[in-house]
């Protein structure tokens, strides 16, 4: 009898410390199994805390279907590693893959296709899709994966939605939005306790002393979600379609929309079931002992992904180039009817001079306000994305040649760039 009543109070003892305990605990064990000391171009298998090689990380893409990398949008050794996982994943699959892309949205799913089957140029691409708008980040950084992607015949999935849809839900909500605008929707979720505490943490970061969060959060939480469903929609969509035919898939999307699997991964899963895994690119930092680790919140007892790459903070960003010319679209004079048979996309305009920075490359070249640019380096100019895109490709003490139209007479301008800090 004696032992039976030391045994329940035992039993009680235990139970309470365990209950009284239990957070910390579990952020304990969840540190103590990351490796104490880590290095830019680390791989650390985040369940078991060993650093492995890429070759044994790339081991791990026979067992699954779908595999998401979760990038810094603006480190170039975060592209570098999609890249890498592109080639590895390409090969190991035998050719049989997709690649699904947060940076592409749905209404551009045709031109992506076309991009597949190179029946389109990289500057098409970049207009048809209006990536500085919708998207914004150095294309430079997506290019070899895009090269590789179009070489190789790849199909790209479109995942998200538009930017401008995204500030009309935030502003109206989904019941404020039209019944054909809800119908593109899939059922959005928005009750997972530990997503909406790591948004709440993310939002706080940056709301610099304002404590009125609530109202603020509410949209900004929405939206999150909209997105991170409307991606994993296309997710699913795509791989239960024929046109996938048993592809796996490797998806490329921001960290935060994978981190603890509860953005995109946990809302593809409990639509198929299918294996996937993880692997998030941290940018290696020093730490304030005082904070949460940035990958192991206190509140959020759940791994942050499968692998975790370490990655070095980017360099302080270049000086580019520019021409130092503020420039508009000046429609080509025509009928009415001409402009009638014309697509918007197809549309002729004349690039017009507005303005010309002093001590710019433009300036010293000679060039002046009410310019019309022709061309360059014997290039056609329409629009203004034609000049963008063109000087895009230059760098410090390249030359270009213009031609313009000033007044009535066609002038030819030699043009050469170097590094503004204005």
């Amino acid at each position: 009898m004696l032992n039976k009543k030391l045994l329940s109070i035992a039993v009680i003892i235990v139970v309470g410390i365990g209950c009284h305990s239990t957070p910390d605990i579990v952020k304990a064990d969840r540190l103590r199994n990351f490796p104490a000391e880590i290095s830019e171009g680390d791989i650390v298998h985040v369940a078991t805390g060993e650093k492995i090689t890429f070759p044994q990380l790339a081991d791990s893409f026979d067992s699954t279907r779908i595999i998401y990398v979760g990038e810094v949008h603006s480190n170039m050794e975060s592209h570098v590693l999609e890249l890498q996982v592109l080639k590895e994943f390409y090969k190991r699959s035998g050719g049989n893959l997709a690649v699904g892309m947060e940076m592409f949205k749905r209404p551009h799913q045709e031109i992506l296709d076309k991009w597949t089957n190179g029946e389109i140029s990289e500057k098409e691409l970049l207009y048809s899709t209006d990536w500085d708008y919708e998207w914004g980040y150095d294309y430079n950084h997506y290019k070899e994966i895009m090269d590789f992607i179009r070489d190789n015949k790849i199909p790209v999935v479109a995942m998200n939605i538009t930017k401008q849809f995204g500030k009309k839900i935030r502003k109206k909500g989904i019941e404020g939005l039209s019944e054909e605008e809800r119908k593109t929707l899939p059922e959005i979720d928005t009750t997972d306790i530990y997503h909406r505490k790591y948004l709440e943490r993310i939002l706080i970061g940056h709301s610099h002393g304002d404590t009125d969060m609530s109202g603020l959060f509410e949209k900004f939480y929405l939206v999150q979600c909209v997105w991170e469903d409307v991606m994993a929609d296309s997710i699913t969509g795509y791989l239960s379609s024929p046109k996938a035919n048993d592809r796996k898939l490797l998806v490329f999307v921001g960290g935060g929309h994978i981190i603890y699997h509860f953005g995109v991964p946990k809302r593809v899963y409990r639509n198929n079931h299918l294996p996937y895994l993880t692997i998030e690119t941290y940018e290696k930092r020093a730490l304030n002992p005082d904070k949460d680790h940035p990958l192991f919140a206190g509140d959020i007892p759940l791994q942050p992904a499968d692998y975790v790459k370490v990655v070095k903070l980017p360099e302080p960003k270049k000086t580019k180039v520019v021409l130092g010319i503020m420039i508009r679209n000046l429609k080509e004079d025509e009928t009415e009817e001409e402009r009638e048979e014309k697509d918007r996309k197809e549309q002729k305009y004349k690039v017009v001079m507005d303005s010309v920075r002093e001590d710019s490359p433009a300036e010293k070249a000679g060039l002046q306000a009410g310019d019309i640019i022709l061309s360059m380096d014997g290039e056609a100019i329409n629009r203004v994305f034609d000049v963008i895109y063109h000087v895009r490709q230059k760098k410090s003490g390249d030359t270009c040649q213009l031609e313009i139209l000033r007044g009535e007479e066609n002038i030819t301008v030699d043009v050469t760039f170097f590094e503004s800090k204005k």
